[in-house]
């Protein structure tokens, strides 16, 4: 058991995102955690990226409001970690922290590395990087960072099942950027009855999404619900993202979902394809997977069951925390 830590994590803990899960289980494992009390930006969305985007490009030197905030924040409360959870620090902000006696510092990048602004996470500084990109992971090392494979994960606290009634709907949840929406289309087209959650879809986005969109944005124990509820649940990623998972591929399964994933080595890495997770390549493998899970629903919930035992057996936060912990 890992002595109790003073835990800084430089940024707000909105419900269901990834600090907020984080902080969430560093609590119940026994440490004392501080996040930004609030939003950095008031305008946030498409308008406030923009303005930030525009005040990194016109003052590349200045530091932005969480690397200020994690400096200040440290000198008074002297964390014995500074974990950054898909943030990054430029390494001035880096040596500052340990002047002002951060003990460790620890970079979780949940996002795909191709989200990464400027230089981020290539600074030195980092006691530790953890990245969920095997490649990443691979660059990162020729270049002599110190980096680890670390997926994402569940909190068990409400990504777990919920009593939800089954419907026949196939559940869609998260941004809706292209290969999604043409993803979505082709389900659309082959009569498949469609749940699409999560944030609007854009404005240039089709408009039959758009119109068949819920406008809910789902978290926490509705979100479960919604995986649990649905006939299945589809997990893609965008174009820019490589061999990685994202926290769906953890949460569709932790709260007892039928997941239908991409087929991509990962995979297997963390569920057994075709009896925890029900791998496609292609929408023909979409529709069949559909077509037996409606002929045979004991099949479907005992693939439901294989996944969920395995997500809360290996695939918590707790898991991933204690390996950080052990580690650095």
């Amino acid at each position: 058991m890992t002595a109790p830590l003073r835990v800084l994590i430089p940024f707000h803990a909105a419900p269901d995102t990834f600090q907020d899960n984080v902080a969430h289980t560093l609590r119940q494992m026994g440490h004392e955690v501080m996040l930004a009390p609030g939003p950095f930006r008031r305008n946030r969305g498409r308008i406030g990226r923009m303005v930030s985007d525009a005040m990194v490009r016109l003052y590349p030197y200045r530091w932005e409001a969480h690397e200020r905030f994690a400096v200040e924040a440290a000198r008074h409360f002297r964390p014995d970690l500074v974990i950054c959870l898909t943030q990054s620090l430029r390494s001035e902000v880096l040596a500052a922290l340990r002047e002002v006696g951060a003990k460790r510092l620890v970079a979780w990048w949940g996002d795909t590395p191709a989200n990464m602004r400027g230089m981020g996470l290539l600074q030195d500084g980092w006691d530790r990087i953890f990245i969920k990109d095997a490649l990443a992971v691979q660059k990162m090392r020729a270049v002599g960072l110190k980096a680890e494979l670390m997926h994402e994960a569940i909190n068990p606290d409400w990504h777990c099942p919920q009593g939800a009634a089954r419907d026949n709907s196939v559940a869609v949840v998260g941004n809706y950027y292209g290969y999604r929406q043409f993803l979505v289309r082709r389900l659309m087209d082959a009569g498949v009855e469609l749940a699409l959650h999560g944030f609007a879809p854009p404005r240039w986005g089709d408009p039959r999404i758009r119109s068949m969109h819920t406008g809910r944005y789902i978290t926490r124990r509705d979100k479960s619900a919604v995986f649990e509820g649905a006939l299945a649940s589809l997990n893609c990623t965008a174009m820019s993202e490589g061999d990685s998972l994202n926290c769906r591929a953890f949460e569709i399964c932790g709260a007892g979902g039928l997941q239908l994933i991409e087929a991509k080595p990962s995979v297997a890495e963390c569920f057994e394809p075709g009896e925890e997770v029900l791998t496609y390549a292609s929408v023909r493998d979409i529709l069949d997977w559909l077509d037996r899970a409606r002929q045979d629903p004991a099949w479907a919930d005992g693939v439901r069951a294989a996944g969920r035992r395995r997500a809360h057996a290996e695939h918590t936060y707790a898991h991933r925390l204690a390996r950080i912990m052990e580690v650095v």
